[in-house]
């Protein structure tokens, strides 16, 4: 028993787990907060311009926010105070120490701007395709109100900030906790699985819960995050999405040994995925085996994933592995 704790897999699976539990704990309560912030300050305008003071940007954002949106800032909250403590304990229980690729390697130099530039295209490109593919089919429709200039303001801020945070704790510290046990592809498997299932395991959209400022809203949020595995169409089409897009930034950060390249993939899959969810609405006409009213979920935004995928492994395939 005491091996098999001290282990780093069972270490990881722990974080997690702590880290949803966190989340489930923390999340009403800065509902609450949230919701008072808004509410001393009201009225509020609707978009306020970047002008307008910090207070009153922020307590705008949290006026609009359900209760979903405070359950994942909770959660990246969280894995970002578990994740010094869990790398501080895998530091002491092995012989080689995690670094992450971005520890001492913070200027990207000449090859490192050319792998976002070429990673921002290559993933803003084909999805891009994909928008124009749906709307002529008549999948989707442009927004009756669509405002080009603000739906690309509201992307970029998203689009940097996750991108860099989630490459360096997945493809920086994660696969480097996997290699010390796995092989290169069961590394590059099992942490397409994890990122996978850490993303699908978020709150479904349109459903909330009963009272958001009950200290129990947390947990609630939980059981209707386990209701997302009742139906098997919506887990195997957006999981395996997940899982392509996961297997994809795994072979980029072991062909190049840095996150460059999935930071600039990662970030503009952002930037077009909420670019085009504030300027189209699906129309329902789509078969939701081909696409399921969501730009992550069926089988036409998987098969983006593989041509973007293989577009990835032809600019790479010259080059040698770092690890």
């Amino acid at each position: 028993m005491k091996r098999l704790l001290s282990h780093e897999l069972t270490k990881l699976i722990l974080f997690v787990v702590l880290s949803f539990t966190a989340a489930a704990i923390i999340a009403p309560h800065l509902y609450t907060a949230g919701k008072d912030l808004a509410a001393a300050h009201a009225p509020l305008p609707k978009d306020p311009p970047f002008s307008a003071s910090p207070t009153v940007w922020l307590a705008e954002k949290c006026d609009s926010a359900e209760f979903s949106r405070y359950f994942n800032r909770a959660l990246m909250a969280s894995a970002l105070l578990l994740l010094y403590p869990l790398i501080r304990s895998l530091r002491s229980s092995g012989t080689t120490e995690v670094k992450p690729p971005l520890k001492n390697r913070i200027n990207p130099r000449a090859q490192g701007w050319k792998d976002i530039a070429v990673g921002l295209c290559l993933s803003m490109g084909f999805l891009i395709l994909l928008g124009f593919i749906l709307q002529n089919l008549g999948w989707v429709t442009p927004e009756e109100k669509w405002n080009l200039g603000k739906a690309i303001r509201k992307a970029i801020a998203p689009a940097i900030i996750v991108s860099i945070l989630e490459e360096w704790l997945f493809r920086g510290v994660i696969f480097d906790i996997l290699m010390r046990k796995l092989s290169t592809a069961k590394t590059i498997i099992s942490l397409s699985l994890i990122f996978a299932a850490l993303h699908f395991l978020k709150p479904p959209e349109g459903v909330d819960v009963v009272d958001p400022r009950n200290a129990l809203a947390g947990f609630e949020m939980l059981g209707l995050i386990g209701h997302k595995f009742l139906n098997p169409a919506s887990f195997f089409g957006v999981f395996l999405t997940l899982f392509t897009v996961g297997l994809i930034l795994a072979y980029t950060r072991h062909k190049t040994g840095y996150l460059w390249l999935s930071i600039g993939l990662h970030a503009g899959w952002i930037f077009s995925l909420k670019t085009f969810n504030k300027l189209t609405d699906p129309t329902g006409e789509a078969p939701e085996i081909l696409f399921n009213e969501n730009i992550t979920d069926g089988l036409l935004p998987l098969a983006t994933l593989v041509l973007t995928g293989s577009a990835v492994y032809l600019y790479l395939r010259q080059k040698k592995p770092m690890l």
